[in-house]
């Protein structure tokens, strides 16, 4: 009988053991208690039009992601938006704009279509037909 005192303890031992080297290595990883009070005043201080902006959605297309705070602001729910894009955009990157414009203008449906473009890498317009 005196095993199961002692498979208690090892097991106890076992797992203090793996917490502090997962606790260890998330301390290491993360920013300073500062640096992230800091990001974090930026980010509420920052207006709405800033924080879209700077998502991880719209960081690279900054031109897409005004476009649609634009149309967000401007049309009326009951409308749609049409994403025009030239005929050779890679089809990962039309659904990557796709899906960066339905989260922004939700509860409006975004559809694609394809046209030769002159100047911009994409067009945004209202689709006012019937839902």
């Amino acid at each position: 009988m005196p095993r199961r005192p002692v498979r208690r303890l090892l097991a106890l031992l076992l797992a203090a053991a793996g917490i502090t080297a997962l606790g260890s290595a998330a301390l290491r990883l993360e920013a300073p208690l500062a640096t992230s009070l800091s990001v974090a005043r930026k980010f509420w201080r920052a207006s709405p039009r800033a924080r879209v902006l700077n998502s991880r959605l719209f960081r690279r297309d900054v031109e897409l992601g005004s476009a649609l705070i634009a149309a967000d602001r401007s049309w009326p729910l009951g409308w749609d938006a049409d994403l025009v894009l030239p005929p050779d955009t890679d089809p990962q990157t039309s659904l990557d704009m796709r899906r960066a414009a339905a989260f922004l203008l939700a509860p409006r449906r975004v559809f694609v279509s394809r046209e030769p473009l002159e100047g911009p890498s994409f067009a945004l317009r209202p689709r006012r037909g019937p839902r």
